[in-house]
């Protein structure tokens, strides 16, 4: 098999320690109707990879404290708007006050949950996050091309990761239902949308794509939440997006986009590596992992640039 597929032997005759697995039922993928379980087995070794990366890299590097708090769960009997309380409550407890969050992803990471971009193999498994390893991870698509897309599936993942750690119920519609509306209540909360949310009757576009830049969010995602949160009204809902159906917007939206946030946890701690002289090869080696050159290949985890060295 390492003959076969390039890989050290090592990484399959794993001595010392424990097979680490990440079963495909605990596993938050959004549909399983749309995901075979091939892609589903395929997206999760991934996972595997990459959680055994993080292990060896936190046997040399002090990584964030995992500190999302445990006792925000929900079940799938509770309605949506449960989940705007909870998003409230992580606010207040990471002290983000009613401001929009710059970065999705830097905020995952600060909180201790390594955050990847992967080559998932197919359009269907396009973000997913497991509660299985020691420390969580939450993985995005490579080939997002929308920022304001790719802000809300992280959020939508660690809505999971706070409300369905306990019980986790794969695929469930009303758990989905849920960490949607934290990803849209945590980007945006209700109190600061109530106060922002246009004047008047008729959609004001140039305020919504105001809205879109300071908040990170698409027009139909502000759309929905206003939706939501009845300040307007379902007729008005549909309206509204049957013009930007017809405006073209549905595939292209007006306003200031950009590039989708990236991790830089795991780059920085590779980067550290670097800095302090650590062979990768010899200890991904050691550790029963593919070589640096194939990790970043595999993960699309390329380390940090090692820093200059300045003259003093």
């Amino acid at each position: 098999m390492a003959l076969r597929l390039g890989m050290p032997v090592g990484f399959f005759a794993v001595t010392g320690r424990p097979l680490l697995t990440i079963p495909t039922d605990q596993t938050f993928f959004r549909s399983l109707r749309r995901t075979s379980q091939m892609d589903r087995e395929r997206a999760a070794a991934h996972a595997v990879l990459l959680a055994e990366l993080v292990r060896l890299i936190e046997s040399r590097v002090k990584l964030p404290v995992y500190d999302v708090p445990s006792d925000l769960t929900v079940d799938a009997q509770d309605p949506p708007e449960r989940a705007e309380v909870i998003a409230d409550q992580l606010r207040d407890s990471w002290e983000l006050g009613q401001e929009p969050i710059p970065n999705s992803i830097r905020l995952l990471e600060r909180h201790g949950i390594v955050v990847a971009r992967l080559p998932l193999l197919t359009g269907d498994v396009d973000a997913f996050s497991s509660v299985v390893p020691a420390r969580p991870l939450v993985i995005l698509g490579a080939d997002k091309g929308v920022r304001e897309r790719s802000r809300r599936d992280a959020l939508h993942e660690l809505g999971h990761l706070v409300m369905h750690h306990a019980d986790p119920e794969v695929a469930s519609p009303p758990l989905e239902r849920q960490a949607e509306r934290f990803s849209s209540a945590l980007l945006f909360p209700a109190t600061a949308f109530r106060d922002e949310w246009p004047e008047g009757r008729r959609i004001d576009w140039a305020k919504l794509v105001s809205l879109k830049t300071r908040w990170g969010m698409s027009l139909g995602a502000l759309l929905y939440r206003a939706r939501d949160l009845e300040v307007i009204s379902p007729t008005g809902y549909e309206s509204a997006v049957k013009y930007m159906s017809k405006k073209g917007w549905r595939t292209r939206e007006p306003g200031p986009s950009g590039s989708p946030e990236e991790p830089k946890l795991l780059r920085d701690a590779l980067g550290m590596l670097i800095d302090n002289r650590v062979d990768l090869d010899a200890l991904f080696e050691d550790g029963g992992l593919p070589s640096a050159d194939q990790l970043v290949a595999l993960l699309q985890v390329e380390p940090r640039q090692r820093r200059p060295l300045v003259a003093v």
